[in-house]
């Protein structure tokens, strides 16, 4: 299936072995952003992946796009201009101190960009499936415009429109975001989200135990709201022991799909809902049938979890292998 992925590639700052940002003095760099990790979580899937966005014109835009390109994800549909990257920074947390990301991305080539940069009728040339995140339309007006008028062009076309909620509090005011957002919402065949856009866009208090079912239950009123096809989400729980809890739902028309919880040890929760996001769109790509797709959705964000950095590099085999067989401890050799 050709899938088109817009958004914006950032470069990552993550500290190293739990240390905080204030005290920091080397830090991993890697070139991610999470539209950036679906195209290529999705490319290394099998999928035929391109994407859609504005970059700087430095080494810094370039090496952004080779490292799309490295994974097999088609950077054609990408235009450059004299404007910075973006970047932001990840101070990992331990037991009962959060992970804590810091943006900036303020000036950089997509903040600059024009609605009249994006030529939908060339970009959606073949395309069959359209990604987005809730960052996007956040980034500036220019850019809800070009989303908007992105999805208005999906479905003059007949291409099915993936969106992951992606709500950044610190990128988007609440009431602004609600609003734009209930216009996307028309034009979208599938909505993902995690707890915790569920809970901080819905300004909900939640009990720890109350979380599932309370996104479930907002996954069921959007779905009698708006003309979607289908509403998914994860909820990733983690104790003061490191010990994360990962469960996904699919809630349809016709059932609501929900997949085991997976207990796994952490060692870093950064892109498991964008990993979620590809494998549900490869799912959906596969014609699985609707609990498998959940199934191999959390099993493979509960995957990415273990696995440091932003990219878990799981095949659709290996995923496969643990729902068979359960998850249990070995070596391979």
């Amino acid at each position: 299936m050709n899938i088109l992925c817009f958004g914006e590639p950032l470069i990552r700052f993550a500290t190293v072995a739990h240390e905080r940002l204030d005290e920091a003095r080397s830090m991993e760099i890697s070139y991610s952003g999470a539209e950036s990790v679906v195209a290529i979580t999705l490319a290394q899937l099998g999928e035929q992946v391109s994407f859609a966005s504005k970059l700087s014109s430095n080494r810094l835009g370039t090496n952004a796009i080779m490292n799309l390109a490295r994974y097999g994800v088609d950077t054609s549909r990408i235009t450059r201009s004299n404007h910075r990257m973006g970047l932001y920074y990840t101070e990992r947390g331990r037991s009962i101190r959060p992970t804590v990301v810091t943006y900036d991305r303020s000036d950089t080539a997509m903040a600059n960009a024009t609605r009249d940069d994006f030529d939908w009728d060339h970009m959606l040339n073949g395309v069959e499936v359209f990604f987005f995140s809730g960052v996007v339309p956040a980034i500036s007006e220019e850019m809800y415009l070009a989303t908007l008028d992105g999805l208005k062009a999906c479905k003059g076309r007949g291409i099915k429109v993936v969106m992951d909620l992606n709500y950044r509090e610190t990128m988007w005011a609440r009431d602004d975001a609600l609003k734009k957002v209930h216009k996307l919402l028309s034009y979208v065949d599938m909505l993902v989200a995690s707890e915790d856009d569920v809970i901080t866009i819905e300004k909900a208090k939640v009990g720890e135990r109350e979380v599932f079912d309370f996104c479930l239950g907002w996954a069921r009123g959007l779905m009698m709201d708006y003309p979607l096809s289908s509403v998914c989400f994860v909820v990733r729980q983690i104790d003061r022991y490191d010990v994360a809890r990962i469960r996904g739902a699919m809630v349809t028309r016709d059932e609501t799909y929900l997949s085991l919880p997976q207990h796994v040890s952490l060692a870093d929760i950064s892109s498991c809902g964008s990993v979620f996001s590809a494998a549900l769109i490869h799912g959906f790509s596969s014609k699985w049938e609707p609990q498998f797709v959940i199934d191999f959705a959390t099993m493979t964000s509960a995957f990415k979890a273990t696995v440091s950095g932003d990219l878990s590099f799981a095949s659709e085999t290996e995923i496969a292998s643990l729902l068979a067989v359960g998850v249990k401890p070995s070596i391979r050799q």
